[in-house]
């Protein structure tokens, strides 16, 4: 990872996170919306995306308010269908802080292939 574009920061999420799977090989991706505290009484809104595992193991936790701390670094790319560009962090990390659906998370990596993350350690 690039040094020059390690972002690291704490906020609430505001908007429903949004899970999908992308792409020919159908890769996990999330997208959440965080309200970070600006130092100067408001806040900044944020767009933060995550792919693969850190998308697959964290989507089911989160929910509308979750506190974070995401590690992050800053990407802006073009939007495919209009003129307009799309700032956003992609996620390397996340860790959960507060107001987490710890019930909903567990159950849901019950449910994940456990022989398929077991054969990785062999």
């Amino acid at each position: 990872m690039a040094w020059n574009n390690d972002c690291r920061f704490i906020g609430n999420i505001t908007h429903p996170p949004k899970f999908q799977r992308v792409g020919e090989n159908q890769l996990p991706f999330l997208q959440i919306y965080l309200a970070v505290d600006d130092g100067r009484n408001g806040a900044s809104f944020l767009r933060v995306v995550a792919y693969g595992d850190v998308a697959l193991l964290t989507y089911p936790y989160l929910q509308v308010g979750s506190k974070i701390l995401v590690h992050a670094r800053y990407r802006q790319r073009q939007h495919s269908d209009k003129n307009e560009r799309i700032h956003e962090f992609v996620a390397d990390n996340i860790i959960f802080i507060d107001k987490i659906n710890w019930e909903r998370g567990d159950a849901a990596r019950a449910r994940l292939s456990v022989p398929e993350l077991l054969s990785c350690e062999e």
